[in-house]
């Protein structure tokens, strides 16, 4: 990767993990390579232009943000992103908790047979449908609507009042989502290229449809399958490319030159 295009990716990379929204960031890039790219057409190196990426990656966030920003070793070393992962599982987790206290104080107060008989099938179908739905997604996304459905319909099933499952859906399905991402995390950060969608990296592909990282649309094709896909720039379609990274359910690559 020549080093103004590592620059700008690195920079990028960091300004996502510091909050900056896609078009602050596309700002900053095209700003960043106009730059550089003057730098280069007057004989410069570029990488001395941006000698300090830490320093200017956490500058120019703060100044956009207008507040503190993540430190450049904290998020190259994932400490931030472990910090985010753990507040979005409390939030999860507490508001799982006071949905499913909730539930717990109106479920004495009894069902109505007449609504449950439609409500009992409503909850079944709906958990079968998202199972289903799920098996041909990957991420576990569906997954926990799938289990949160499924408690609900038990006590659909059991005549308990719509109230108490409606809240017993959401404590649920909230509860399972932070449980099964944290496994998801654990699982990609475990060095397994062999497995899953970690295998392909460092594979060449081609670009079927074109990748835009604001929109985030983009499609390859590497071997004989198809992902979707992400990069740090727009690539247009046809395009080789090089597969460096995992992340979640797409793959990210950057053009491939060699």
């Amino acid at each position: 990767m020549p080093a103004d295009r590592k620059i700008v990716a690195e920079l990028v990379a960091y300004w996502e993990a510091a909050g900056l929204d896609r078009p602050a960031i596309e700002e900053m890039r095209g700003e960043l390579e106009t730059h550089l790219e003057a730098v280069a057409k007057r004989g410069g190196r570029t990488d001395l232009v941006v000698s300090d990426l830490a320093g200017l990656a956490e500058q120019w966030a703060a100044a956009r943000l207008g507040r503190r920003v993540p430190s450049w070793e904290d998020v190259q070393s994932g400490r931030e992103k472990r910090r985010r992962e753990t507040r979005r599982d409390s939030i999860l987790y507490g508001f799982a908790v006071v949905a499913l206290v909730s539930a717990a104080a109106v479920a004495g107060k009894g069902g109505q047979s007449v609504d449950n008989e439609v409500w009992r099938w409503v909850w079944t179908i709906f958990a079968i449908v998202m199972g289903i739905a799920e098996m041909f997604t990957a991420g576990f996304f569906l997954l926990p609507f799938a289990v949160g459905a499924v408690a609900s319909a038990v006590l659909a099933w059991l005549d308990v009042n719509q109230i108490t499952q409606w809240l017993v859906f959401f404590g649920v399905s909230a509860f399972a989502f932070a449980y099964l991402r944290r496994y998801i995390g654990r699982q990609d950060e475990e060095a397994q290229p062999a497995i899953g969608a970690n295998r392909w990296i460092g594979t060449e592909g081609v670009v079927l449809q074109a990748i835009d990282p604001v929109t985030g649309s983009g499609m390859v094709r590497v071997l004989n399958e198809e992902w979707r896909a992400t990069a740090a720039q727009r690539i247009d379609t046809g395009t080789r490319v090089l597969v460096v990274d995992v992340s979640g359910t797409r793959l990210v690559v950057e053009p491939f030159e060699g």
